[in-house]
């Protein structure tokens, strides 16, 4: 097992995140990317929202960040039970890609989370079949299918 280290997400990392937004692999699912970096500015100032840097050996690959799903405006987990964890994250550097540690770094921020939190849940776009199988390998199951706010349609996922 690999050692992930997650570092709070700083002011000084919204460069390093346009970058990853505006890198081909991940522009595809959030084509805007202004939009993310406004979102993800905004909630810097959000106490329910929870951001990291993911780092291996000091260099940074991916962003994670984590909420109350009860809290949040997305109607797709509005009926987790209370204490639920919401994951949203993303392998940033296209150097990391395929070799397991989209998976480790799931798995390894879950476990965390698992400390203070009952259920911890992702909702990957139904098409985004390649999230839905990382997530698969992190030990995530399929709950439900459901729309979110703008329409498309997620898998909810959780772990125990």
């Amino acid at each position: 097992m690999r050692n992930y280290d997650f570092r709070l997400l700083t002011q000084d990392d919204l460069t390093l995140l346009r970058r990853w937004y505006s890198a081909a692999h991940v522009k595809v699912w959030w084509p805007d990317t202004d939009a993310q970096i406004a979102r993800i500015t905004a909630d810097m100032e959000n106490p329910q929202v929870a951001m990291h840097i993911v780092e291996l050996s000091h260099l940074p690959f991916a962003f994670i960040s984590d909420f109350d799903a009860r809290t949040s405006a997305k109607p797709e987990f509005a009926d987790l039970p209370v204490g639920t964890r919401v994951v949203e994250t993303f392998v940033g550097n296209p150097d990391f890609l395929g070799p397991g540690h989209a998976a480790g770094y799931i798995e390894a921020w879950v476990r965390a989370l698992r400390r203070s939190y009952s259920l911890v849940a992702v909702g990957p776009i139904t098409t985004d079949t390649r999230a839905i199988s990382i997530y698969r390998q992190a030990g995530f199951h399929n709950r439900r299918l459901a729309p979110t706010r703008d329409g498309k349609l997620v898998q909810v996922m959780t772990r125990l």
